[in-house]
């Protein structure tokens, strides 16, 4: 594919830290690598200041009137008439926004494909819900979202989803399944004395190591663990001190959390952190022997991406976006319900050739499927197709002028 100019937008980008920040990062690396010329348009994160943009590409900020601090979001009509000019000085070919949710990805959709007729694939990274106004809330995203040529989810799940809010005012629009990517090179499994080295720096010997990585919220189900965790050890028949219980994250749910590892007694057992940086992340993985993703309704999960990669099997629940990414028997086991994730963790616990059999698949998979090499290859094919949507919008709306006069 030719060089091409592509805006890149989101409301969620760095100094804000999150898995469509990173993504939106290493999406923009990716395509500058590729010969590509990618613009990352955001607003001014005024409460985080300071901050550096010293990225490889260039960053845009576009300020606002309104600014939600709690959700970190943006909107103005200052904001709207100052990327459009941005948008008449760079000459776009194509906008990829990312989160259908974001009002100022939302907003940039309007102008590039409303004002300045350059198509638009936008990427949902997240489940709709069920919103108390989804009456009120439906129709109005079904309208904002209007001019998109195309549509990715990051998983199957997710792009059922979309289809689903979308309705019938999808109108032919394609919904794309392009999983996040990950960078093999640098989430690798470890050398053996780069795992012994994160073990002892954890203080973790012979013990068996299980990673959460996280949010602490109701949703994703980290203060269940201590239960799931101790019926895991009585079904294996497995001493308390055989295992190692590191949990990484913070969030609402996390006093309820240190409650139950309190009253299981796993908390004698546990290793809790702080939110690490992502790089510092690599060596808790490399620390641990597999890794638990608790959540029930998971869009894709990076973190079982991350814990593949460095060959770590994963141990979650089943009919969710982590399901695309686990191949249940082979990389790791999807459970139906919390009694099932116990026998599941109780079986990879007591079968160490099964542990280290699963991991080797699991990093094999993220090679052969998720790499970066290979989606960047499906996001173009997506880029190449909505161009081809838009320009075929474009010829269907320039026959209806014509018309329009030969009538009149």
């Amino acid at each position: 594919m030719e060089s091409l100019k592509i805006a890149i937008a989101s409301d969620w980008f760095y100094p804000k830290v999150g898995g469509i920040e990173a993504h939106i990062d290493e999406l923009a690396r990716r395509l500058l690598s590729a010969g590509h010329e990618p613009y990352v348009i955001t607003h001014d994160y005024r409460y985080l200041r300071p901050y550096s943009d010293d990225f490889p590409y260039p960053v845009v900020r576009f300020p606002a009137s309104v600014y939600l601090k709690k959700y970190h979001v943006s909107f103005g009509s200052s904001q709207f008439w100052r990327i459009n000019e941005f948008y008449k000085e760079i000459n776009f070919d194509i906008t990829h926004v990312h989160s259908i949710y974001s009002p100022l990805g939302v907003a940039v959709s309007k102008i590039s494909r409303g004002i300045r007729g350059v198509p638009v694939v936008a990427t949902n990274h997240s489940f709709y819900g069920n919103p108390p106004l989804d009456p009120v809330i439906r129709p109005l995203v079904r309208h904002e979202l209007k001019k998109v040529d195309t549509f990715i989810a990051v998983s199957t799940p997710v792009a059922e989803d979309t289809r689903r809010l979308l309705g019938d005012s999808i109108e032919g629009r394609p919904v794309f399944v392009v999983p996040n990517g990950i960078e093999v090179s640098r989430w690798r499994p470890p050398e053996p004395e780069e795992r012994e080295k994160a073990r002892e720096e954890l203080g973790i010997k012979d013990e068996l190591a299980i990673l959460y990585v996280g949010r602490m919220t109701e949703r994703k189900n980290a203060h269940k663990m201590p239960f799931i965790l101790r019926e895991a050890l009585k079904l294996g028949g497995i001493p308390k001190d055989r295992v190692k219980l590191l949990v990484v994250g913070d969030g609402p749910m996390r006093p309820v959390l240190e409650e139950n590892l309190l009253k299981t007694g796993i908390g004698e057992i546990t290793v809790m952190k702080n939110f690490v940086p992502r790089g510092e992340l690599l060596h808790l993985y490399w620390a641990s022997d597999l890794v638990v993703v608790p959540g029930l309704l998971e869009t894709f999960s990076v973190v079982a991406l991350e814990a593949m990669a460095t060959g770590r099997p994963v141990v979650g629940h089943n009919g969710s976006g982590l399901s695309d990414v686990v191949s249940h028997g082979k990389t790791g086991l999807l459970s139906l319900n919390e009694k099932d994730m116990a026998r599941n963790l109780a079986l990879l616990l007591t079968d160490r050739e099964l542990l280290v059999e699963m991991g080797f698949r699991a990093r094999k998979r993220v090679e052969r499927r998720f790499s970066w090499e290979n989606v960047l290859k499906r996001l173009l094919r997506v880029y190449r197709v909505t161009l081809d949507v838009g320009s075929e919008v474009d010829r269907r709306y320039l026959f209806y002028k014509i018309m329009r006069r030969i009538d009149g």
